[in-house]
Parts: structure tokens; C-alpha cells; sequence
């Protein structure tokens, strides 16, 4: 069920990507604990155990139109004891709304791509009506 939610968010937002595009600046940033709490839960409660779920890797960036980036990568964990890879992750936020999710393992190659276009200071994003 959790991936089916996942797959609903990501299947428009990939899909979209014949819409017109904007380029935004990207600013490294530390986020406020509270910011942080906030971003780990959206992307914890995607999974089957949300309290297992851990952030080897959590960077945080401030976009030129206001919003806020999320990156790194989430471990999943179960009840057995056992650990999922590190999953690359992609998180965009308008204040409390999310924007954009997206991590899941079979488009950890998106996650990564974008959260390095972050990293360079620019970053694609879908031009939304009210960005």
C-alpha cells in the first residue's frame, strides 16, 4: 500500500516531465531541528516501518522560489532485524506541502541526478502555476 501511495506521487511528477521547466539557484542550508523532524517523517511514513526507517545522509537546500530541497538517503528497516540499502531520496517542499517525494529504489538514479544538479547550485524543477 505505502508504494502504491510512492508510485502515485512519482509516476505524475516523472510524467510531467514534458511540461515547461524552470531553473532555480540552490542554496546549501541547515535546516532548523523542527524542518528536519518534518522532512524525515514525510519520507518515514512512505515505508512499511517508519519508526525503523534511519538518514545515513540528510542535506538540505534553500531554492530561489522559496521552496526547500531534501537529499541523501533513507535505510529502511523491518521487524526482523533486517536493513534495506541506502535508497537515495529527493524531497521538495513549499513550506508544509510537498511538492515532490520521490524514494523509491527503482528511480534512485532520478533522486541522484537532481540532488547533484542541487549541489551545483542549479536546479530543474516543474514550473508549477504557482511557483
Amino acid at each position: 500500500m505505502k508504494h502504491s501511495i510512492a508510485a502515485l506521487i512519482c509516476l505524475p511528477l516523472l510524467g510531467a516531465c514534458s511540461l515547461d521547466m524552470q531553473r532555480v539557484a540552490t542554496t546549501p542550508t541547515t535546516p532548523t531541528s523542527q524542518e528536519v523532524f518534518w522532512a524525515k517523517n514525510r519520507l518515514a511514513e512512505q515505508t512499511s516501518n517508519p519508526g525503523l526507517a534511519q538518514f545515513p545522509e540528510f542535506r538540505t537546500y534553500a531554492l530561489s522560489n522559496g521552496h526547500r530541497l531534501y537529499c541523501g538517503t533513507m535505510v529502511r528497516g523491518n521487524n526482523s532485524g533486517g536493513r534495506s540499502e541506502p535508497i537515495p531520496f529527493y524531497l521538495r517542499a513549499d513550506g508544509d506541502s510537498v511538492m515532490a517525494l520521490n524514494w523509491v529504489s527503482t528511480s534512485a538514479d532520478f533522486s541522484s541526478s537532481k540532488c547533484k544538479e542541487a549541489a551545483s547550485g542549479k536546479l530543474k524543477i516543474n514550473k508549477l502555476s504557482d511557483d
